[in-house]
C-alpha cells in the first residue's frame, strides 16, 4: 500500500502516479477546471515535497506530457493560455492502456 497524501507533502518521496495523472488531478481540482502552466507547477510544489527540487527535470516532463497527451487541451482564457482536460479522451486512453496490458498478459 502507498502512504497517505500527507506523507508526500512533507517527505522527499516521489508520488506513485504518472505525470499525466497528476496534471489531470491538478486541473480537475481547480474551481474552473483549468490552470495555467505556472499554476500547474505551483500545485505540484504545494502538494508534493519531491517537486520542490530538480525543477528543470520535472517541469520538462510536465510540458512534455501536456503536449503529448490528446486529453490535455490548451485554450486561451482570461489569464492567457490555460490547460483543460478532455475527460472522455483521458478515460479512452486509460482504457486502451489497460487493454494492451491485458493482451500481453494473455499471450
Amino acid at each position: 500500500l502507498f502512504p497517505g497524501i500527507e506523507c508526500y507533502k512533507y517527505n522527499n518521496i516521489r508520488p506513485p502516479h504518472t505525470y499525466a495523472y497528476l496534471i489531470r488531478w491538478s486541473i480537475l481540482e481547480s474551481p474552473d477546471k483549468q490552470r495555467t502552466l505556472s499554476e500547474i507547477y505551483s500545485w505540484f510544489t504545494t502538494m508534493f515535497f519531491y517537486f520542490r527540487h530538480n525543477t528543470a527535470t520535472w517541469k520538462n516532463a510536465i510540458r512534455h506530457n501536456l503536449s503529448l497527451h490528446k486529453c490535455f487541451i490548451r485554450a486561451e482564457g482570461e489569464k492567457g493560455a490555460v490547460w483543460t482536460v478532455d475527460e472522455a479522451e483521458y478515460q479512452r486512453r486509460k482504457g486502451q492502456k489497460y487493454h494492451r496490458a491485458d493482451l500481453t498478459v494473455k499471450v
